[in-house]
């Protein structure tokens, strides 16, 4: 029987920019959604500690959004955080998250006004790109007040968005909690879900492209990610340092 909300104990501080949005209500809510996922922690990614991890930041600091879709399903990748990979140390580590590749190809061309290859720009890194080890650089985005945000929040080990039914309705209000409180948050929607899971939220201040899972460089895509109009990073480096 489950009796605590494990993934709000497990947190070391919950900023008090989100004592509203816990109420008795969403407790409940989280109580069933642990209920439904079950209590064995090697059955799901990430650990119960990293789960809502975005609860320790301060959403009233908070610049940019960044919404990604759920944790990568391998086990010990999943960081609670959209997009990192929790076992990669060094650019020079192989790995085939095609995503953030094309995220560091789009830093690099924001700061260096060039396309390059992922080959090619981690020869530079270090050298002629100062760009933070793997490690270091989410966490160094998070305290400049940017909020990697996964829509599902778990997922069953190997098994890709899984649990997205269970984290629909806490996902839902959250999103909406964030937009109603701090209306000059920066989204960043890249690709079809992220744009849809927001459809009903009135955001001010967005900006969207395609996922950038793919990338190419063709007349007819105006909006992908990292050739189209418009760079993300390269618009908000005023705000963020992009390089960690």
């Amino acid at each position: 029987m489950v009796k605590d909300p494990v993934f709000l104990n497990s947190l070391k501080n919950i900023d008090s920019s989100w004592n509203d949005f816990l109420t008795e209500d969403m407790i409940n809510l989280l109580l069933e959604i642990q209920k439904n996922i079950g209590e064995t922690e090697n059955e799901y990614t990430p650990p119960k500690n990293k789960v809502l991890r975005f609860l320790e930041s301060s959403l009233s600091e908070t610049k940019i959004i960044i919404l990604g879709q759920d944790p990568y399903p391998q086990k010990g990748v999943a960081t609670g955080r959209a997009f990192e990979v929790g076992t990669l140390q060094s650019w020079n580590d192989k790995f085939s998250n095609i995503s953030l590749k094309n995220m560091v190809r789009a830093i690099y061309h924001a700061y260096n006004d060039k396309y390059l290859k992922y080959s090619e720009i981690k020869k530079e890194i270090g050298f002629n790109f100062q760009l933070n080890v793997p490690g270091r650089l989410f966490v160094d985005w998070e305290k400049q007040g940017v909020l990697l945000l996964n829509t599902s929040f778990t997922c069953e080990i190997g098994k890709s968005n899984s649990h997205e039914k269970y984290w629909r309705e806490f996902t839902n209000q959250l999103l909406n909690y964030i937009a109603t409180r701090n209306k000059k948050i920066i989204w960043f929607l890249w690709g079809n879900n992220a744009k849809s899971i927001v459809s009903d939220i009135n955001i001010e201040r967005k900006i969207e492209s395609m996922h950038p899972m793919m990338c190419y460089q063709k007349a007819d895509r105006p909006n992908d990610f990292l050739f189209g109009k418009i760079n993300c990073f390269k618009e908000t480096k005023n705000m963020i340092n992009w390089l960690g």
